[in-house]
């Protein structure tokens, strides 16, 4: 209802109902409005609060979740890193005890052969060598000969003895390490089975927090199927980060701009109230200008009314200006490849250009193919290939913000970790991935799992810089992974 109309309402039923009541009915209508708006205010800023408070909580632990889980994976590859350490010595021990028992078994062979022809001898009493028909000189030549053979065979002898010891502490040695081996192997369960607590806890907080995970997660797995290769990739969900930050610049403008007309438009209803309360208390002193009080009535609502158009009007200018304004912004803070904003639960991180030499390799292991080696196809790799132990943990090798997670043709599980400024790192390779797209990660955040195969897996990576590959290794910080080929 329009307020003249709400005026001239009210003045009929003043008149209808005399002085008094005519008096006190407009003046407890407002009041009682008032009041309800102020309580259905002070309810709103209540609810508000408390979500606020449960965003925050929720975000402090999740961080703090984070945190740890970053902690842990690096315990995992360290324990990882380890193991693989334990086996390559016991290998080479294991081929050192081979080598020592092929050269026993050789000298046990000749002593053998040599112990068999004393034996013999010594059983032929002294009177048989003069009854031998040889020369004296052959015998005297013989027993000589025996004379000086005797102390070599004893050198032999405990040569042979100082081998069989060395072997005995070569066998105690494989030993302790399959000891220090099935250690290791139990304290890296352990802490696997801390990274999975941590990581399911996580999940449970981001499905409490994230609302359009699903959504974007099909919007994005539909345009890499659409995708021509993976440059267009890259470029489409460069165009989706400008869209969602267009539209959500335009929700809040609009939200903004829906406010402020419900606040003018509450606003010129209170004035409509207040005009027509006084124009029945006027109607009261003096009934004979009822009809020019009721005309000025109308007229002051009628003009309250065009005035708080106006200003709805007016703020929904300003607010579509600021809107596209704010559009503008971010599409040019995109093309300049700015960081992106800190959000709750995450650490402003410093920008990926001066990371350089200092991020963690995603897993531990050996290099088996360099950044620019010709590759089985006969053309040069546009990343590197580690070699992984089965089932070895992959982590972020810096802050950035997942925007691909899924199967992708020849990468089979594909990765794409935005860092800001331009640079995009690729993981493939990976039986499982645990993580979304939207998630922000940490360095060193765990983000998946090598497979079981009876070979050992291989993790390939990759960085691009405005969609052109860069060779990686400069950026990782030097660890003991071993280059090869």
């Amino acid at each position: 209802m329009r307020p003249a109309a709400l005026a001239a309402t009210l003045f009929c039923v003043l008149l209808a109902t005399g002085g008094a009541r005519a008096a006190e009915a407009p003046k407890a209508a407002p009041d009682r409005r008032l009041k309800e708006l102020e309580s259905a205010l002070k309810k709103g800023q209540e609810e508000q609060e408390e979500i606020r408070q449960r965003a925050a909580a929720l975000g402090k632990e999740l961080a703090d979740i984070k945190s740890e889980m970053v902690g842990a994976a690096r315990a995992v590859q360290e324990r990882e890193e380890t193991l693989s350490e334990l086996e390559s010595q016991l290998n080479d021990l294991d081929a050192l005890e081979k080598e020592k028992m092929a050269a026993l078994d050789l000298k046990r062979q000749q002593m053998n052969g040599v112990l068999t022809a004393l034996q013999r001898l010594a059983f032929r009493p002294s009177e048989a060598l003069i009854a031998q028909p040889t020369s004296p000189a052959d015998t005297v030549r013989s027993a000589l000969l025996l004379r000086d053979v005797l102390p070599k065979i004893q050198e032999q002898a405990q040569a042979l003895k100082t081998e069989l010891d060395s072997l005995s502490s070569l066998r105690a040695d494989i030993g302790r390490q399959k000891h220090k081996i099935s250690a290791t192997t139990a304290k890296l369960d352990d802490e696997h089975r801390r990274l999975t607590d941590l990581y399911q806890r996580k999940e449970q907080l981001q499905q409490e927090t994230e609302g359009k995970r699903l959504e974007t997660e099909k919007r994005v797995q539909a345009m890499a199927t659409e995708a021509e290769d993976l440059r267009d990739l890259l470029n489409r969900l460069e165009e989706e980060k400008k869209q969602r930050e267009r539209e959500a610049a335009e929700r809040a403008a609009a939200e903004k701009a829906a406010r402020e007309a419900e606040v003018a438009a509450a606003k010129a209803a209170r004035q409509a109230e207040i005009a027509a309360a006084k124009a029945a208390h006027d109607a009261k002193i003096a009934a004979a200008k009822a009809a020019k009080e009721q005309h000025e009535a109308e007229i002051a609502a009628a003009k309250a009314a065009r005035q708080a158009e106006q200003q709805a009007q007016h703020a929904a200018k300003e607010a579509e200006a600021k809107a596209d304004k704010a559009a503008r912004e971010a599409s040019v803070a995109a093309a300049k490849a700015a960081p992106d904003r800190p959000q709750p639960g995450r650490r402003a991180a410093r920008p990926f250009s001066l990371a350089r030499g200092e991020m963690p390799f995603p897993a531990r292991g050996r290099i088996v193919v360099k950044f620019g080696q010709t590759t089985d196809l006969g053309a040069p790799s546009k990343g590197m290939t580690i070699e992984t132990r089965s089932g070895a943990q992959v982590v972020s090798p810096y802050d950035g913000q997942i925007v691909f997670s899924g199967p992708f043709r020849g990468y089979g599980l594909l990765l794409i970790i935005e860092h800001g400024e331009g640079y995009h790192t690729l993981l493939a390779g990976m039986a499982r991935i645990d993580g979304t797209v939207g998630q922000h990660l940490l360095a060193g955040e765990p983000v998946g799992v090598m497979g079981q195969s009876e070979g050992k897996p291989h993790l390939y990576v990759e960085l691009r810089h405005n969609g052109q590959p860069v060779n990686p290794l400069p950026w990782l910080t030097a660890r003991k992974t071993k280059v090869t080929g």
